[in-house]
């Protein structure tokens, strides 16, 4: 048995369709999917198969994954002999990545059982074969082409950045986004949308904290004319109170983003200035701050 980790999102600072491509940036969060693999010498009997399909059902993404890397690893034979578990879950539907941190830890648990070397990419082309995916398989903080799996460019991931989550009602499910209404919104904002882009580059490739926030309220300010969700807008107008460098959102889910510098302000004090902000709003803060992506292997 092996158990891995793998962090979600809270959202994108970027995401756009430029010259044909649809890339985004996730803000990979220390939050985290937890997950399970392991492996018994015998095929599943009656009940333990029934009750595996079950649990397979309700994760069928991880399922249709392992089954994926099961075949294009060599190892159909093992299939109904490897099985899996998710000890730690993300929100679903709200925009943190759930499912790709879920398949990134599975697959990663799965690699580390069967001895197997993997690389990121390996485990970005698979999940993609799923549904799009999140940069946030990723070490580095990347633009990333979450249709083809193509990383355009990586940079250092910036550590000071620190995050109040605000999770609003209600769930999306990725796959019944209308991304042509979403692409015909990027086109019509096309040089906003390079602009954010060029922005946001820059700010990860510098490190400039204040630049990132700035793009990420551009990114997520175009896609306001598209999918309008009222917090975003107050929390935009409460920046200079919070004293927030940007605020984001997720662009297919239900949650918003307050950008910060933990040099500069403790979690206590922005998500207590956040707070203030949304007493009378039905919503669940929570304070956090951007790490690597990846998979992060557990030994039993």
């Amino acid at each position: 048995m092996v158990r891995a980790l793998s962090p979600g999102s809270m959202g994108e600072l970027f995401q756009g369709y430029l010259e044909d491509t649809e890339i985004l940036v996730s803000l990979t969060i220390a939050r985290y999917s937890e997950m399970e693999v392991f492996l018994q010498e015998k095929p599943f009997g009656p009940w333990q198969e029934e009750e595996n399909k079950e649990y397979t059902q309700r994760l069928w993404k991880s399922a249709r994954a392992l089954e994926i890397a099961l075949s294009e690893w060599g190892f159909k034979e093992l299939r109904g002999k490897v099985s899996f578990k998710r000890r730690k879950a993300l929100p679903e539907g709200k925009g943190f990545a759930s499912s790709t941190a879920d398949i990134a830890a599975l697959l990663g648990a799965l690699s580390a059982l069967l001895k197997r070397k993997t690389s990121e990419e390996e485990i970005a082309r698979i999940a993609l074969r799923v549904e799009p995916t999140d940069s946030t398989l990723f070490s580095d903080f990347c633009v990333f082409d979450h249709i083809s799996g193509k990383v355009v460019i990586r940079f250092p991931v910036p550590v000071y950045l620190g995050v109040v989550v605000c999770e609003l009602p209600g769930k999306v499910e990725t796959v019944e986004v209308d991304r042509t209404k979403l692409r015909k919104n990027w086109l019509y904002f096309a040089k906003e949308v390079r602009r954010a882009l060029d922005m946001i580059q820059r700010g990860l490739e510098e490190g400039d904290l204040s630049l990132i926030g700035r793009a990420a309220t551009l990114s997520g300010s175009i896609l306001q004319e598209v999918n309008r969700e009222r917090l975003f807008d107050l929390l935009r107008e409460e920046m200079k109170y919070t004293g927030a460098l940007g605020v984001n959102r997720a662009h297919t889910g239900k949650a918003v983003g307050v950008l910060f510098d933990r040099r500069v302000y403790s979690d206590t004090e922005m998500l207590r200035r956040v707070k203030e902000c949304l007493q009378k709003e039905a919503v669940s803060c929570w304070v956090t701050g951007a790490v690597r992506g990846g998979v992060r292997i557990i030994r039993p």
